[in-house]
């Protein structure tokens, strides 16, 4: 029903400024939400405040659009959600979804319209916090909800001593990360090793009926498939993250478009490597509880730039080497850039520190719920 809501907000927008050339907001579409739920039971049964998230959820999508429209950009008009698309319902705590105690002292999660639901929690809630919103998810092994809490700093910060030490951090497809003191990370492949399978159930289901029962199982099986690509990725990084902040104090890194990255001839291996993950989630998360600085640095030249005597050194990608003609400075490219994006977060101006504030909302997650 949630999808189905949208999708009508969705047309009622369209046609009112295709008939009236009249713009509708999310107030506007809000305030007729109650006589919706009285003329229709099926929107009844739903919480109202998730139905108004739903059309909060339309709302941004527009604002996005027409800040892109606003900026030049290509942008894409909002479009209709299949069922299959709209896996989350958005709860105000306290309003549709409540924790009581389960008198075993244990917790359950009273959800509106569903009733009572057994969970299995990822971790224990920190002490003093207060959970402000929960997300139900649909994912492909199973129901999930996620917590976001108002959490006092001291319960979930846990600053480590100081090392005194600091390193730059330069990412890439043959050696996943390069440190500036020489280390390299290999690139797991994550995707890559899950490929074959991934084709080969992909071909099975294109021979099958869509929508038949055979059809909808060989779909979940490759859900799963992707689902276990990405917990890898997002546990590799994270064990990742937290090595590096117990051995440095800052922690220099590139201030890279992956957007614009992720849509060149090497998508495909920039998405297995997911540096966005590690970049702009993971790493700032661990620093900012360790409480440790990470700076992001301008990437302009980082691979053409000699880090002991900074003269410009043009390279081709296939070379490897960096070999400085004004100093004789060699070491692989990935460790010089790695080396100069320490030196520019050092030098201050260019760089943009975060590590200083939480750079994002700390999920609870839960999961095993009783009810499918």
């Amino acid at each position: 029903m949630a999808a189905h809501l949208y999708n009508a907000a969705l047309e009622q927008r369209k046609l009112l400024w295709k008939q009236r050339r009249k713009a509708l907001g999310y107030l506007e579409q809000a305030a007729e939400l109650k006589a919706l739920r009285r003329e229709f039971p099926e929107y009844g049964a739903l919480n109202h405040t998730a139905l108004q998230n739903v059309l909060r959820r339309l709302d941004k999508a527009f604002r996005r659009f027409f800040k892109s429209l606003e900026r030049g950009e290509k942008a894409g008009y909002p479009r209709f959600k299949r069922k299959d698309r709209f896996r989350t319902l958005d709860f105000t705590y306290g309003d549709g979804a409540k924790l009581i105690p389960d008198g075993r002292g244990g917790q359950v999660l009273r959800l509106h319209g569903v009733g009572w639901v057994r969970l299995v929690w990822h971790r224990d809630l920190p002490p003093g916090a207060k959970v402000k919103r929960v997300w139900v998810t649909k994912k492909a092994d199973g129901w999930y909800a996620t917590f976001a809490l108002e959490v006092p700093s001291e319960a979930v910060r846990r600053p480590l001593p100081p090392t005194g030490k600091g390193v730059g951090v330069d990412v890439g497809l043959e050696n996943l990360l390069a440190l500036s003191d020489g280390a390299l990370v290999d690139n797991p492949h994550w995707l890559k090793e899950a490929e074959e399978r991934l084709k080969e159930k992909q071909r099975v289901l294109s021979g099958k009926s869509k929508g038949s029962k055979r059809w909808r199982r060989l779909k979940a099986q490759i859900a799963r498939l992707h689902q276990r690509v990405a917990r890898k990725r997002r546990d590799f990084y994270l064990k990742l993250a937290w090595d590096l902040v117990r051995g440095y104090d800052l922690i220099a890194v590139e201030d890279l478009n992956l957007k614009g990255l992720s849509q060149g001839t090497l998508a495909k291996p920039v998405h297995d490597a997911g540096w966005g993950v590690f970049l702009r989630e993971t790493l700032p998360y661990i620093a900012w509880k360790a409480g440790r600085e990470v700076v992001f640095v301008d990437p302009k030249g980082t691979s053409q730039t000699c880090a002991l005597c900074g003269a410009i050194v043009p390279k081709p990608l296939s070379e490897r080497l960096h070999a400085c003609p004004s100093c004789g400075h060699t070491v692989h490219r990935d460790v010089n850039a790695a080396q100069v994006i320490l030196s520019r977060a050092r030098s201050g101006p260019t760089g943009v520190p975060v590590g200083g504030r939480s750079p994002a909302p700390c999920p609870y997650e839960a999961g095993g719920f009783s009810r499918q």
